[in-house]
């Protein structure tokens, strides 16, 4: 028996302690990790699609300038609001006027004459400013301008017009603008009326 036990001893192997290469393993990989520069190219992934193929170029779309009349038959009186189409409406400062500050009658002496010529010359002026500053600051691609003449924006022309002489201030504004843009190189706008406000109730 004891000569078997002996024999066993000489046979058996010694088995190699694994546990220092796994941590020397893992360390490795921590270096390794953290010690990594990937380059831009891996990391920017950008999609390259094909220039002469789908739809073409977005422009600016195109718009209408709009002058709205906004007549008060209680006063008798007209202030012009300029808007991009129907929307974005703001008010023009210092165009509100009634219509005896406007017209000339037969029965006005000079002085008189001459303060209507003034006043006329003052709303007509501050209309073309509004006209050039709202054009610049809204950034888009206008086409035309559109004159609304009518009591309410909302039915058009079937609810009453607005004394000629402010459609005529409108459109002598718009005639000035278009001589400057002609004097700067750009394309002059082509004039029509509005007769019915497409977004409905005044204001929206």
């Amino acid at each position: 028996m004891s000569r078997q036990k002996r024999t066993r001893r000489k046979e058996d192997k010694a088995a190699p302690d694994l546990t220092p290469m796994i941590d020397v393993t893992f360390q490795l990989l921590i270096f390794f990790i953290i010690c990594t520069r990937f380059k831009v190219d891996e990391r920017n992934h950008q999609v390259e699609l094909p220039k002469d193929q789908g739809p073409g170029p977005i422009g600016v779309p195109k718009e209408s300038l709009t002058i709205y009349c906004t007549w008060d038959e209680a006063a008798q009186a007209n202030g012009y609001v300029v808007a991009l189409g129907a929307r974005g409406r703001k008010p023009v400062e210092g165009s509100y006027a009634r219509v005896d500050e406007l017209l000339i009658y037969p029965s006005d002496g000079p002085s008189a004459e001459r303060a209507k010529r003034e006043r006329y010359r003052q709303v007509f002026e501050r209309l073309v400013d509004a006209m050039q500053s709202y054009i610049a600051r809204s950034g888009a691609k206008i086409e035309k301008v559109e004159i609304s003449f009518a009591h309410d924006a909302t039915v058009g022309a079937a609810s009453g017009t607005v004394p000629w002489v402010f459609v005529s201030t409108a459109i002598d504004a718009t005639t000035r603008l278009n001589q400057q843009r002609e004097e700067a190189g750009q394309p002059a706008l082509g004039i029509t009326f509005k007769f019915a406000d497409a977004l409905g109730a005044y204001g929206g």
